[in-house]
């Protein structure tokens, strides 16, 4: 028989072969009970792919926290080869009487050689390291693993990439290796009738005995449309995957069973069902989505090795079964003189906490962890309303009106659980804008915002209370030739009133009111030299408040001021600035209605800032200051501060 036949009639029988193992691996990915610990919302195969070489490092360091990131993305794509390394590293030390220290390394490697036009072989290795110096949980952790794998094409919208390979995985001085193997697909516009249909699929196993890790993730949409303007979409997904962790046990379990750490499987399932109805142009001005969906959730808990001589209630396991219903509609109407969007929703949420038994254990011990775990159970309800509109008054003015309203009502069915509440939200906002001349943009924007929430119970209901802001701002924003500034002035109140605050001493209603002025002045003094100015001013008061009679009694006041003037030097796309900053905190206490000064917080130093783009590739940016530092009842000191990042794409 000829060569070439024989290849194309072993891609047919591989085609058709591929695609029932699209089909077995959706039904196991469905039917497979184990439990899951997150939601997988990317493949790792198919997925994996980056359009740009890229280093890149960001060094900050302000007061006494270093933070340092640091990154080389390279991809390499020829007509038979691909390559492609992600790696990244961060590190965050704290410095203080105990230091603390946390890094974080991550890196990928791909690499894949195409044998044949529907056929890729490479390999896929990653690692990931996690040490932390404080005494936490879990403070010191590691993840590797390597893979071959394949990219078969058995149609021109399947793909799919079969792997397997070996992993090692540490925690807390527990190391475990094992197979890692699986299988991704993605159907991308499969037309089947009259529905287009995307779908991702991802089936792995991590059996690093006697631990396992296990993702199961599957979402499909299902798009019908009827004609140009009215569509039907379904979406499908489900989501399954487990997660083995080490963690300390006490003495007597670690005697009877002979280990050093216990195993937890926590595991987390999701599925969802939505649908979603479109009407596009009815009558050229409206739409109309109409969406519903279907969530449910559960987070299983299990412990693998368990002391029945333990006296406690913790010995039982839990998991957490979630039902969430969402309703939405849309309208959207536009005109030449009228845009607007209104919005609205339903959400119904229950959750349920089960406490799963353990035979050889206490009943009495069950009764009282099933007891606690009931506590938590709640549903709750919420509707809500969002509108904008956008009225075009003349080419140069326009008025924004947005309005947001929200009941939310949460209901706990225990007994021993007295948080049921209900709360109101409303959010108004108006803005006008409006261009004086081609330059000079001014604005006034005027919110409100009122919130009430009330608990049902007696034994929280010292906590009801009615929450009302207002907020004014007015500025302009001027851009011209030589000179552009932006400012703005802003004043706001707060007021917060409890509802039974005769009734208790430990409840009083308060004000809280601000105003803030800001300016930001550039003058280009020639065309590569400049001034620039940016600074703000804060004036806050804090009191108790009576709301009857609508009085204040001043209790604290804060005054803070940022000033920043520097010169700046362009040179091509880069620029140097240096220049001054200056901040000031200060706070006052009040004797009836005198002032009295509390503290005293000032900095001053210079500042420097350092921009350099190279050929639209390499971005350097530097930010360095020194600060002068004075406070009340503390020696002066000296401080730098610096922040770094470098962005080289080549």
């Amino acid at each position: 028989m000829n060569l070439k036949l024989l290849i194309q009639k072993f891609l047919k029988i591989f085609k058709t072969l591929s695609v029932c193992l699209f089909v077995i691996l959706l039904c196991f990915s469905f039917t497979d009970s184990l439990n899951a610990q997150v939601r997988v919302d990317s493949l790792e195969y198919l997925g994996t792919s980056l359009t740009q070489n890229t280093l890149f490092t960001r060094f900050d360091k302000q007061l006494n926290t270093f933070y340092l990131n640091s990154g080389l993305k390279i991809f390499i794509l020829s007509e038979n080869f691909d390559l492609m390394i992600n790696e990244n590293f961060g590190s965050t030390f704290v410095r203080g009487p105990q230091s603390s220290t946390r890094d974080e390394q991550h890196l990928t490697f791909r690499s894949a050689y195409k044998a044949a036009d529907e056929i890729k072989f490479g390999i896929l290795g990653s690692s990931s390291v996690l040490a932390d110096n404080r005494r936490l949980e879990i403070n010191q952790a590691s993840v590797s693993f390597a893979t071959l794998f394949g990219e078969l094409e058995p149609s021109r919208n399947i793909l799919l990439s079969p792997f397997a390979g070996y992993s090692r995985n540490s925690q807390i001085g527990e190391n475990d290796y094992g197979l890692v193997y699986g299988m991704e697909g993605i159907a991308n516009n499969l037309l089947v009738s009259d529905f287009r249909l995307n779908s991702e699929l991802r089936f792995r196993n991590e059996d690093i005995m006697p631990r396992r890790n296990l993702i199961r993730y599957f979402q499909l949409s299902a798009a019908n449309y009827f004609d140009m303007n009215v569509s039907n979409t379904i979406y499908v997904f489900y989501s399954q995957s487990r997660k083995d962790f080490y963690f300390q046990t006490d003495s007597l379990t670690r005697i009877q069973f002979g280990i050093n750490n216990n195993i937890q499987s926590r595991t987390e399932t999701v599925y969802s069902l939505q649908d979603r109805l479109s009407y596009d142009k009815i009558f050229d001005m409206f739409s109309l989505n109409f969406t519903g969906r279907v969530n449910m959730r559960t987070v299983d808990r299990d412990t693998r090795y368990k002391n029945s001589g333990l006296i406690t209630p913790s010995i039982f396991d839990t998991k957490i079964e979630e039902l969430k219903l969402d309703l939405e509609t849309v309208t959207r109407y536009t005109s030449k003189i009228f845009d607007g969007h209104l919005r609205f929703t339903f959400s119904e949420r229950d959750e349920k906490n089960i406490t799963k038994p353990f035979a050889p254990a206490d009943p009495s011990f069950f009764e009282q962890r099933s007891e606690i775990e009931s506590q938590k159970n709640n549903n709750s309800g919420r509707l809500s309303l969002t509108f904008l509109g956008d009225l075009k008054i003349s080419e140069y003015d326009k008025l924004t009106l947005s309005y947001f309203q929200s009941k939310l009502r949460y209901d706990t069915p225990s007994d021993f659980n007295d948080d049921d509440r209900d709360e109101l939200l409303s959010i108004v906002r108006l803005r006008y804008s409006s261009f004086l001349n081609p330059y000079f943009e001014a604005f006034i924007n005027l919110e409100g915002t009122y919130s009430h929430i009330v608990y049902i119970f007696a034994g929280r209901s010292s906590n009801n209370n009615t929450n009302r802001i207002v907020r004014f701002k007015a500025g302009g924003d001027y851009t011209g030739r030589v000179f552009s500034s932006y400012n703005s002035f802003e004043v706001s109140a707060n007021y917060t009133v409890y509802d039974f605050e005769d009734l208790t001493s430990n409840f009083q209603s308060f004000s809280f009111r601000q105003m803030t002025a800001l300016d930001s002045t550039t003058i280009k003094l020639t065309d590569r030299i400049a001034l620039f100015s940016y600074g703000t001013i804060k004036l806050s008061e804090q009191g108790d408040f009576r709301w009857n009679n609508f009085t204040s009694r001043p209790t604290r006041f804060l005054q803070e001021i940022y000033a920043e003037p520097r010169i700046i030097v362009y040179l091509a796309r880069s620029s140097i600035s240096a220049g001054i900053r200056y901040f000031s905190l200060n706070t006052y206490n009040f004797d009836k209605l005198t002032r009295i000064a509390d503290t005293e917080y000032s900095s001053f130093g210079p500042i420097a800032i350092i921009s350099i783009n190279v050929w639209r590739r390499l971005d350097i940016y530097l930010n360095g200051f020194y600060e002068f530092i004075s406070s009340s009842g503390n020696p002066d000191r000296e401080q730098a501060n610096m922040i770094m990042h470098v962005n080289w794409k080549f």
